[in-house]
């Protein structure tokens, strides 16, 4: 496995349930999105169940039967792998900076607040595939869904001929399954931030699983039948960040 994000734990979690040989490449950090006792509790569950932790293992040549690890003054080092899972890190359309719009350094392109490009007011951006003030929110599905209906409400407002409103949004943190029975519920600030609480282990598992169950039947089933109900915490404008300053954001 390559990639200590949540979706690289998740994987191999599952792989490891199921009596597979594991060895997870972080890259960095195990879990950035964590806390500290928050990522201790992962690590011990994954060691728990054979899973090999490389915090600092950064993979450099992936081959056909062959992992290439440098970590530290062990450069170069191979590690034998019969299938190798990538989920570190993502891409997105070149339609934007095929463009000629304005782009961040992985293409998302550059918007302000309002998810209006900062190149070209008749295009809203939403999702992973946009950078706000050149400050992209954390893939999530927890901010797919507000950004979703915040791009609809500006195109609704430039056809109604009124100002946007900007980002706003509230974070509460973090799940995470680790196997079928097990979790991590992480509690954040409103930006974001983790704090040292959180749950964990079966009740972790079942307050993810209400979570999930809740997005499906109370957001997106009623947003379906009754367009423009959605609502989701709300956190304010985002720190230094007003939408006319986004505008003058360069691309890198």
């Amino acid at each position: 496995m390559v990639g200590g994000g949540l979706t690289g734990i998740e994987t191999a979690a599952e792989l490891a349930e199921q009596g597979r040989t594991v060895t997870l490449a972080c890259g960095r950090t195990l879990a950035p999105s964590l806390s500290a006792p928050g990522r201790r509790y992962v690590a011990k569950w994954l060691t728990r169940h054979g899973v090999t932790v490389l915090d600092a293992g950064v993979v450099t040549e992936v081959r056909r039967d062959v992992v290439v690890i440098a970590n530290g003054s062990a450069d170069g080092t191979e590690r034998p792998s019969a299938l190798t899972i990538w989920t570190a890190g993502f891409g997105v359309p070149e339609l934007a900076a095929a463009s000629g719009l304005r782009t961040d350094a992985l293409g998302r392109l550059l918007t302000d607040e309002t998810l209006t490009s900062v190149g070209d007011d008749r295009i809203v951006a939403a999702g992973d595939a946009s950078a706000p003030s050149g400050r992209p929110l954390r893939m999530s599905c927890y901010a797919a869904g507000p950004l979703g209906a915040q791009a609809a409400d500006t195109v609704l407002s430039r056809i109604a001929g009124t100002e946007p409103a900007m980002i706003n949004l509230a974070f509460s943190g973090a799940c995470v399954s680790l196997g079928r029975h097990a979790a991590v519920r992480q509690i954040a600030r409103k930006d974001d931030t983790p704090v040292n609480v959180y749950i964990r282990g079966r009740m972790g598992a079942v307050v993810k699983e209400v979570a999930c169950k809740y997005v499906v039947s109370k957001r997106i089933r009623r947003e379906a039948g009754k367009p423009g109900s959605m609502g989701w915490p709300k956190g304010g404008p985002r720190p230094e960040q007003p939408a006319s300053a986004a505008r003058v954001v360069t691309s890198p």
